[in-house]
């Protein structure tokens, strides 16, 4: 079994040797949406030279060779930002997190909760509903259909309107759909976990059918005090399906990619923080959408809005990277973003300071560069962030 591990934006070389060219080939054709990859072309360029585009996590590319991909930050400040975009607060799961030092720690973690969940919940019986059916019956149940009857009198069975109760629903659905998932991705777990995992997708498998579900199936569900308790149980497979990634291999072997989107982590998670921590005075909006033409949309990673005259303020790109230098094209997507918006600030929001950061009116418009820090206590950094936000 190979290995060979990556560090997020960070390019790394490898020998022909260490790398098959049918194993490159591979990577080029299914992942290079993750991880960058140049092929020797040159007699003194005999090396491989592979990049990651902003992920994290295990890349199974075939039974005997693995990508692992590290964060550059904190992998405890990437939990954490998990935990405040996934809304999982309500696990108490800090204190375990402080155990988590890898992918495969904090996947665990995460499916053993959820396997837990299910079993204590199909213990005390699936959430279930009356769904409304109308079938020919022998024997009489609910509603009779006496238009039906009198158009088949020789047929002894009535057709019925009736309810019947079922736990085959969407809330159960989309358990399974994951346990079913997470099934395939055996690598990331260990045997203790596998086998709550087998034994919540048997307790379920029997009555609820497999149905395919997304991340965004998971969220803005209706609870009541009937199935309060799936709203945590939901934002657990929520995290999985939206990490998850279809396998391309072929054959047999059917292990799932599984890749955390860091540089679309951060920006959620800017907003969830800004969301919560703004003075009453302000408001936040997320991926606003700017029409130009039936062909040109722009969207707005985050738009500053006074609530007292639903003026805006500011418009904020987050970039989730560790410049040696403002990329021109970061200044040019984000001055664009405040024509658009006709505001005179404009934001880039970086986990650390560039060398060089960014202060200056420029025709009207006050273009500046921030730091949210991940290496610290999150609040403290947030608190830092938002004074200098807010700062006129």
């Amino acid at each position: 079994m190979v290995e060979i591990v990556l560090i997020e934006y960070k390019p790394k070389y490898f020998n022909k040797e260490e790398i098959a060219e049918v194993i490159a080939e591979i990577i080029w054709q299914n992942y290079r949406q993750y991880i960058e990859i140049e092929f020797p072309s040159l007699p003194n360029k005999q090396r491989w030279k592979l990049t990651t585009k902003g992920h994290i996590g295990i890349i199974p590319v075939t039974p005997n060779f693995t990508i692992r991909i590290l964060p550059k930050t904190s992998i405890h400040s990437i939990w954490k930002m998990i935990d405040w975009v996934g809304e999982l607060s309500n696990l108490k799961i800090f204190t375990p997190l402080t155990d988590c030092n890898s992918i495969e720690d904090l996947c665990d973690l995460f499916a053993r909760l959820l396997a837990k969940n299910i079993l204590h919940r199909s213990k005390k019986g699936l959430f279930s509903t009356y769904i409304s059916e109308n079938n020919r019956l022998n024997l009489v149940r609910g509603r009779i259909d006496w238009n039906d009857a009198a158009r088949s009198p020789w047929d002894t069975r009535l057709r019925c309107h009736y309810d019947r109760q079922t736990a085959d629903i969407t809330d159960n659905q989309i358990l399974l759909w994951t346990l079913y998932q997470l099934g395939r991705t055996q690598q990331l777990f260990q045997l203790e976990t596998q086998t709550l995992l087998r034994s919540a997708y048997r307790a379920l498998s029997g009555s609820i059918s497999l149905q395919p579900f997304v991340a965004k199936d998971c969220r803005d569900r209706h609870y009541n005090r009937l199935n309060q308790d799936y709203q945590i149980i939901h934002s657990l497979c929520a995290f999985f399906l939206e990490n998850l990634h279809p396998g391309c291999q072929e054959g047999n072997y059917k292990a799932l990619p599984f890749l955390l989107n860091t540089a679309l982590l951060y920006e959620k998670f800017v907003y969830v923080w800004l969301k919560k921590n703004l003075p009453v005075s302000y408001d936040i909006k997320a991926q606003e959408n700017h029409s130009l033409s039936k062909t040109i949309n722009y969207k707005i990673d985050l738009v500053l809005y006074d609530r007292t005259n639903q003026k805006d303020i500011a418009v904020l790109d987050t970039k989730y990277k560790i410049p040696d230098k403002i990329d021109n094209k970061d200044i040019n997507q984000v001055i664009t973003y405040a024509h658009l918006k006709q505001v005179q600030r404009a934001i880039l929001i970086y986990p650390q300071y560039p060398p060089t950061p960014l202060n200056q009116l420029s025709h009207g418009l006050y273009l500046q560069t921030l730091c949210f820090g991940l290496d610290d206590s999150l609040e403290t950094a947030g608190q830092k962030f938002l004074n200098s936000l807010l700062q006129e």
